[in-house]
């Protein structure tokens, strides 16, 4: 993924997450969901998996690298 395009990427991306997890919550109360929200509740773990892989502290690779100890 080209650093150019990255804040675009994860401002698309979180556009679609934050109406997930709240699709996901009102899914776990048991409240009445309607068709784009059950989208929304199927959409989301692909959307957390992207989040998760790309943008989280927990799934960068390159960029959490010391710049001394970059990879080649």
């Amino acid at each position: 993924m080209s650093a150019r395009w990255k804040p675009l990427l994860l401002f698309a991306l979180l556009l679609l997450l934050f109406p997930a997890i709240g699709s996901v919550a009102a899914w776990w109360r048991g409240d009445a969901l309607d068709i784009w929200q059950w989208l929304g509740v199927l959409a989301f773990p692909l959307l957390a998996w992207l989040w998760l892989r790309h943008f989280s502290i927990l799934g960068c690779r390159e960029g959490c690298v010391p710049p001394a100890q970059k990879r080649e």
